[in-house]
C-alpha cells in the first residue's frame, strides 16, 4: 500500500480498477457458472425423476393387471372347489383329472398375460402341483417331491403373515439357484365365505416388465445406473450404460447415503411390490455439461477486463488532465503571478479548479481593493491632523462669541453657539473613529437643538434607545445623517410642526436603530440612496461591519418615511474591528 501511495494518481486509479475488475469478474463468472452449474443438475434430476414415476408406474400398472388376473382365476368357485377336495388318499399329489383341470386354468392365465411363466398350488391338504409354461420341469421342484416341506420356507410365512396379499420376490423362490430373470408373486387363497386359508399360489415372472429404456436418452453419459432394490437392500436388476460392474460402486455409495456427495441419485419406491427404482449418475460428468459455460465464462471475463482496462485509460486520463491544470495554478501561484486563466471542466475537479482560480483571482482583486482603501484611510488621518492643527483655537473663539452673546443678551445665539460648539467636539473625538452611542444621541440632540433655533422649535426629537445601549460603542456619524435627512427633506418643506422619533433595541448580537418622522415622504424609497451623506453611511457600514449589515428603508407619501439600521453589538472600541485597521 505504501508503494502504491507513492506513485502517480492516474497509476494508482489504474491498478485499483484492474483489481476491482478483476475480483468483481471472477466473482459474477464463478457464481454464474456454480448457479448453472446447479440448475443444470437440478433440472437433470426433475427430469430423471419424471422418467422414474413414469417407468414406476409402467411397473405398477403392470403388476395390477397381474393381481386383478391373479385374485380373478383363483378366487374363482370352480378353481376353490379343486383345492377343496377332500384328500381322501392323504397323498402329495392332485389325481390326474384335478391336475388337468389344474392346468386348464394355468393356460388361462398364460393366455391372458405372456408374463407368467409358471404357477405352483400348496393346499392346507398337503398338495402341491406345478405347472410351467411350454414345458412342465421337474427338475427346478425336484427336493419338493422328496418331502421338502414349504410352509417352513420364509417366503410362505411372510405371505401367510400378509393375509391375502400379494408379496413379491425378486428371484424364483421355488428353486435354490435363484434365477435372475424370474420374479416370484406368492399369494395365500382365503375362502372368500370363511376368510379361511385353503392353499398358498406362487406365480413366476419373467422380469422383462421391469426393463428400462430411457438410460442415455440424448445424452452420451457413461456412469448412469438404473437398479431395483427390494426392501431388504439387495440389488437384483441393474441397467448401466458403463460395462463391467461399474455399478457396484453407484450401489454402495447409494448404501452409505451418497456420504461423499460424488453421485445425484434419484429414487421412487414402487408401492405395491415394495422395491425401490434407484438412479444415479456421476455428478462431475453432468459437470462436464456446463464446460462450455465455464468456457464462455472465461471469454466473457477476458472481454469485460480488456473493456475495463480500456475505459480506465480514458477515465484516468479525464481525471489526471484537470489535475495537472490544477497543479499548474498552484505553480504560477507560488510563482507570483497576478493573473489565472486556465479554462476547467464541469466536473468536480474542473469545479475546484474554478473555484481556486475565482479564489486566487478574488484574492489578489481584495488584497488590491484593501490597499486602495488603507491609502484612503492615510489620506484621510493626514486630513484630520490637518483639521486639528489647533482645535483649541476654534473652541476658544466659539467660546469668546458665547461669552460676548451672553454680555449683550443675544441668548439665542449663545445657544447656537454653544450646540455648534458641541457638534465639533463630538465631530472630532479626539480623532477616533468608534464613539459611545450616548455620544452620537448627544450630537442628534445638539444637531436638532440648533435646526429647532433656526425654525421656531418646529421639530420634536424623541428618543427611546434602551438604556444597556448607551454604554456600547458604534462607529461615529451613522446615525445623524438620517435624522438630518429626515428633517431636510420631510419636515422643512411639510406645513406646521413634525417630529423625528429614534428608537434603539439589542436582539442578540445584533442592534436594530430605528428612525421615523412623519413628513412628506416618498414615492419612490430608493430615492433616499441617492444622498451622498446616505451613501457615505451605507459604505462605512459595508466596510467596518460587512456586507450582511446596513440600512433598509419603507416610505409613504404623505404618511412619513422609516428607515432601519442594522449593526453588531460592540462592547468597546476593538471589538469586532481588529481586522479591519490590520
Amino acid at each position: 500500500m505504501k508503494k502504491l501511495m507513492k506513485m502517480t494518481l492516474r497509476t494508482q486509479i489504474t491498478l485499483s480498477m484492474i483489481l476491482l475488475t478483476l475480483i468483481a469478474t471472477i466473482t459474477v463468472a464463478l457464481s454464474s457458472w456454480n448457479i448453472c452449474k446447479n440448475k443444470i443438475e437440478y433440472n437433470y434430476k426433475v427430469a430423471n425423476e419424471t422418467n422414474l414415476q413414469i417407468f414406476n408406474d409402467i411397473i405398477s400398472d403392470k403388476m395390477k393387471d397381474l393381481n386383478e388376473l391373479v385374485r380373478a382365476v383363483f378366487l374363482s368357485k370352480d378353481f376353490q372347489a379343486i383345492i377343496e377336495t377332500e384328500n381322501v388318499s392323504g397323498s402329495s399329489n392332485y389325481t390326474s383329472a384335478q391336475r388337468h383341470l389344474f392346468w386348464k386354468f394355468f393356460r388361462e392365465l398364460e393366455s391372458q398375460n405372456e408374463l407368467i411363466k409358471g404357477v405352483a398350488i400348496f393346499d392346507k391338504e398337503g398338495r402341491y402341483t406345478f405347472w410351467y409354461r411350454n414345458a412342465f420341469s421337474t427338475g427346478e421342484y425336484r427336493d419338493y417331491y422328496y418331502g421338502k416341506n414349504a410352509e417352513q420356507e420364509d417366503w410362505y410365512q411372510e405371505a401367510v403373515a400378509k393375509k391375502g396379499l400379494e408379496v413379491y420376490y425378486n428371484y424364483n423362490v421355488l428353486a435354490d439357484d435363484h434365477n435372475d430373470s424370474i420374479v416370484s408373486m406368492v399369494k395365500e387363497l382365503r375362502d372368500p365365505a370363511s376368510r379361511q386359508s385353503i392353499a398358498l399360489a406362487v406365480v413366476l415372472l419373467s422380469d422383462d416388465f421391469l426393463n428400462s429404456t430411457f438410460l442415455g436418452t440424448g445424452k452420451d453419459f457413461n456412469s448412469e445406473v438404473l437398479m431395483v432394490v427390494d426392501d431388504k437392500h439387495a440389488v437384483f436388476d441393474v441397467w448401466s450404460t458403463s460395462s463391467g460392474d461399474d455399478y457396484k460402486e453407484a450401489y454402495e455409495t447409494y448404501l452409505s447415503g451418497n456420504a461423499r456427495g460424488n453421485l445425484i441419485i434419484t429414487e421412487k419406491k414402487n408401492e405395491i411390490s415394495g422395491w425401490t427404482l434407484v438412479h444415479t449418475i456421476d455428478a462431475e460428468e453432468l459437470s462436464r455439461e456446463s464446460a462450455y459455460l465455464r468456457t464462455l465464462m472465461v471469454l466473457i471475463s477476458v472481454l469485460i477486463i480488456a473493456i475495463c482496462l480500456l475505459i480506465t485509460h480514458f477515465l484516468s486520463r479525464q481525471i489526471y488532465l484537470p489535475l495537472g491544470k490544477l497543479e499548474s495554478i498552484i505553480l504560477k501561484i507560488q510563482e507570483g503571478s497576478r493573473n489565472i486563466t486556465e479554462e476547467f471542466d464541469d466536473s468536480e475537479i474542473g469545479k475546484i479548479g474554478n473555484t481556486l482560480k475565482n479564489t486566487v483571482n478574488n484574492n489578489i482583486e481584495l488584497q488590491e481593493r484593501i490597499l486602495r482603501l488603507q491609502l484612503k484611510e492615510k489620506e484621510s488621518e493626514l486630513q484630520l491632523l490637518q483639521a486639528q492643527i489647533n482645535p483649541h483655537f476654534l473652541y476658544n473663539t466659539l467660546d469668546s462669541i458665547y461669552c460676548k452673546a451672553e454680555l449683550e443678551e443675544q441668548q439665542e445665539i449663545a445657544d447656537m453657539v454653544e450646540a455648534l460648539s458641541d457638534l465639533f467636539k463630538i465631530s472630532l473625538s479626539k480623532g477616533q473613529r468608534i464613539i459611545q452611542i450616548k455620544e452620537e444621541l448627544r450630537y442628534i440632540e445638539q444637531y436638532v437643538k440648533i435646526q429647532n433655533l433656526r425654525y421656531k422649535n418646529r421639530f420634536e426629537l424623541i428618543l427611546e434607545v434602551d438604556e444597556e445601549l448607551l454604554e456600547l460603542y458604534i462607529i461615529k456619524l451613522i446615525l445623524e445623517p438620517f435624522v438630518e435627512n429626515a428633517i431636510t427633506h420631510g419636515l422643512e418643506t411639510r406645513l406646521g410642526g413634525g417630529y423625528v422619533e429614534m428608537k434603539g433595541e439589542i436582539l442578540g448580537d445584533e442592534i436594530y436603530f430605528t428612525v421615523t418622522d412623519n413628513g412628506i415622504g416618498m414615492k419612490d424609497p430608493d430615492d433616499i440612496y441617492s444622498g451622498y451623506g446616505v451613501r457615505n453611511v451605507i459604505e462605512r457600514i459595508h466596510l467596518y461591519y460587512g456586507e450582511e449589515y446596513g440600512v433598509q428603508v419603507t416610505s409613504k407619501p404623505n404618511v412619513g418615511t422609516e428607515v432601519q439600521i442594522h449593526v453588531p453589538r460592540l462592547d468597546n472600541k476593538e471589538a469586532g474591528l481588529a481586522d479591519i485597521y490590520s
